[in-house]
């Protein structure tokens, strides 16, 4: 009977309920260090009302229990202050997080939109009388600041951009992404803008415009890769920033997207431009690519292991040129590919994309 009221007692916590299946339950999709200290857990939806069952061990570790499933591999993390965090599923539909804390320090628990958050707090000499009452905090949702974000699929109306394998154009592909990820940084809690949602051309220097009359904070401009028809193609996810670099393959890359204005430009103006770049923009625009990339490649590898990741790469990219604020130009993959071209164009693996770029951001407006 004890036994019996033990598992009704776990379930009603839990709320568990009849037809209520695992597909149903907030998905962790991301798990995202950020300080010295902090881990940022990010859900597929929002995470007002979950419920934490948290409990600490003799040993002074702290067990944090809730409903979710762990849909990337679980991880520990290891801090500069020696203490460690675990994250795993322990049961089909129940996540564990293990603290195992460092004496000198505290800890606290957020929720804030689809995010988790823990954070190590040092604790004052004061406060000492009271470290074995200390008890959670689970510190009220805040109101996040809205980050202005551009988003500028390429090409568009008269620029069918590349042609992929199954004769589907890049202006296309990218639009259907750009659209995605609206929708994916919205329930973020981003304020997001489109260069255009619909198939209409635009030109580039119209692009960057957009974005500094809208004030805003990350202009994200998204393509497709492609090579030559009869060329063996390469594969795998690329993310640009401007530079005055000119290696061979940025060349080749930025003259495909560079079409549409530097046409109509004279050599010495795209030039004298590009190397009056800004140092700061520049580094700014380097750490996002970074964390977008990789953002990308930890999202699409969840469920395609064999995705290429082509790094990041700097290069003469018109598009990024006029921004104002940290700007990348994304090569989602290349449209020229037998295999990628077709998943380029695959409802879920542009999904997982989205939510790849919009992890890259949260990454980058974290740590920045």
């Amino acid at each position: 009977m004890c036994r019996f009221f033990r598992v009704f007692l776990y379930l009603c916590f839990f709320g568990y309920s009849v037809g209520f299946t695992q597909s149903q339950l907030p998905r962790i999709t991301s798990l995202i260090p950020f300080g010295d200290t902090n881990l940022k857990v990010i859900f597929n939806q929002g995470i007002t009302n979950l419920s934490l069952n948290q409990s600490r061990l003799k040993d002074g570790r702290i067990f944090i229990d809730f409903r979710a499933v762990l849909v990337v591999p679980k991880r520990s993390f290891t801090f500069k202050n020696t203490s460690i965090i675990n994250i795993a599923q322990n049961t089909p539909e129940v996540v564990r997080i293990v603290i195992k804390p460092s004496e000198k320090y505290s800890y606290e628990i957020s929720k804030q939109a689809n995010s988790l958050y823990i954070r190590q707090i040092p604790k004052d000499s004061t406060d000492s009388k009271n470290l074995t009452k200390q008890k959670t905090q689970i510190s009220p949702p805040q109101k996040p600041i809205k980050k202005i974000i551009v988003l500028d699929p390429g090409h568009g109306g008269k620029d069918c951009g590349a042609i992929g394998v199954n004769k589907v154009c890049e202006k296309t592909i990218v639009l259907d992404v750009a659209k995605a990820l609206d929708v994916e940084l919205k329930r973020r809690g981003y304020s997001v803008f489109m260069t255009r949602n619909n198939d209409s051309f635009i030109d580039l220097i119209d692009r960057t415009k957009f974005a500094n009359d809208k004030n805003a904070d990350l202009f994200i401009s998204i393509h497709a890769n492609s090579v030559p028809v009869g060329r063996k193609s390469p594969s795998g996810i690329e993310t640009y920033f401007l530079s005055t670099n000119r290696s061979e393959r940025a060349l080749k890359v930025a003259e495909t997207e560079n079409i549409g204005d530097l046409a109509t430009m004279n050599y010495f103006s795209k030039h004298t431009f590009l190397n009056a770049i800004n140092n700061h923009r520049l580094i700014a625009s380097s750490k996002l690519a970074i964390d977008i990339q990789a953002g990308m490649i930890e999202s699409v590898r969840r469920k395609h292991k064999n995705i290429v990741d082509g790094g990041v790469r700097d290069g003469p990219f018109w598009v990024l040129a006029g921004a104002l604020m940290p700007s990348v130009l994304i090569e989602l993959g290349y449209v020229s590919h037998k295999n990628e071209g077709k998943l380029l164009t695959d409802k879920e693996y542009q999904r997982l994309l989205a939510i790849g770029i919009a992890d890259g951001i949260d990454d980058y407006l974290e740590k920045n």
